[in-house]
Order: structure tokens, then C-alpha cells, then sequence
């Protein structure tokens, strides 16, 4: 018998029961005792083990809109999967061969914590983990768009900026006048030693996505 079951005579009747606290194929013999002859009562239990999800095979931080590369979790005793909460959009679970496989492209950035219950087998099991996507850069728009004489300090230019690291070479900058990153912002300074009109491009570094800060 299973461990945590057990059998009881009365009433010329065997009563087999309680909890099984093990799972597997169990053919049990009891033998009779008084009377005449050897005689064993037999049968058989069959325990089936609770579900099971293993780890996330990945838990990734992607580019908002970029392909996730698929994640896994190995599953033992049920044969599905119910509704998954907390995936990002564009993100879905499918179940076959006793693997959950996760996979999509997130069109929303943030941490997002996701449960995936199993059905079928025994048990309330669910696989989780935690997909974070990061949003795309941005840059805000210049400070000012200024007009000023040639050989005069110009009043700096900022950029606010979210998701960057840095900032590649500028292009279209007036000699004497240079860019840098710091603290999420882009402060364009100097004293320009040519005259004209100059649209300048400074391309954001790192982050998610290809942006430039303008102006003028």
C-alpha cells in the first residue's frame, strides 16, 4: 500500500483507505488470517505525482517592439495551460509536449511579473517569472532655437533625454560650439566662430531605438 494508507478487517469486510502521501503504481496483498487456507486480498492504487513547472528558462530585458527570444518552463503531470496574466502585450504562452513556451514581440516596456497555471494533472501549480522591457529613447525638443552674433558665447541649448547612455558625434554643430550627455540631458555650449544657419543632428547612445536630438 501507498505510504499514509492503510487496511482494516470488520464485518467480513477489508476497508482500504486514507491519504496517499506517495505517487506511483501500488499492487497491495493482504492475507487473511483465521479460517482455512491462505488467502491474500489484492488490488492495485495508482497515485499520480502533483504537477510540476521547473524555472524560466531566460528571464530577459528587451528593447520594446524587438522579437523575445523564446522563453521555457518544463512541466511533469498536466496535460495544459490556463489563461497566463501578467505577460506584456504582444506576448503569449502556448503548451505542448510538457514545455510552456513563451514568445511574441512586448508592445508595452515595463517589469512584468507573469503566472501561467497548469491544468489536467493534480494540483494548483503555476510556472512564473519576470520579462523586463525597456522603452524606446526619446529626446525632447531644444531648449531654445537661438539667433546670436558670431564670436558670442552661446546661451546653452538642452535636451531632455530618457532610455540613452550617451550621445554619438554630432553632425551640423557651427565651429566652437560641442554637445554633452549627462544626467539625462544634452547641453550644447560654446562660442561659434562661423556665421550661418546650422541644423545640427546628435544621435542617442544606448538605450532602445535610433534617435536624434535637432535643432537649430
Amino acid at each position: 500500500l501507498p505510504a499514509g494508507v492503510s487496511a482494516a478487517f470488520a464485518s467480513n469486510t477489508i476497508t482500504i483507505s486514507g491519504t496517499p502521501t506517495a505517487s506511483g503504481t501500488f499492487n497491495y496483498s493482504i492475507p487473511l488470517t483465521g479460517g482455512c487456507g491462505a488467502v491474500n486480498a489484492t488490488g492495485t492504487i495508482i497515485v499520480t505525482p502533483a504537477n510540476t513547472a521547473g524555472a524560466a528558462s531566460s528571464t530577459p530585458t528587451l528593447c520594446i517592439n524587438t522579437a523575445l527570444t523564446n522563453i521555457t518552463h518544463a512541466t511533469t503531470g498536466a496535460t495544459g495551460i490556463g489563461a497566463a496574466t501578467g505577460l506584456p502585450a504582444g506576448v503569449s504562452a502556448a503548451f505542448a509536449s510538457n514545455t510552456i513556451t513563451i514568445s511574441g514581440t512586448p508592445t508595452a516596456s515595463g517589469t512584468f511579473n507573469y503566472s501561467i497555471p497548469l491544468t489536467g494533472g493534480c494540483g494548483a501549480v503555476n510556472a512564473t517569472g519576470t520579462i523586463t522591457v525597456t522603452p524606446a529613447n526619446t529626446v525632447g525638443a531644444a531648449s531654445s532655437t537661438p539667433t546670436l552674433c558670431i564670436n558670442t558665447v552661446l546661451t546653452d541649448i538642452t535636451h531632455a533625454t530618457t532610455g540613452a547612455t550617451g550621445i554619438g558625434a554630432p553632425t551640423g554643430l557651427p565651429a566652437g560650439v560641442t554637445a554633452a550627455w549627462a544626467a539625462n540631458a544634452i547641453t550644447i555650449s560654446g562660442t561659434p566662430t562661423a556665421s550661418g544657419t546650422f541644423g545640427y543632428i546628435i544621435p542617442l547612445t544606448g538605450g532602445c531605438g535610433s534617435v536624434d536630438a535637432t535643432g537649430t
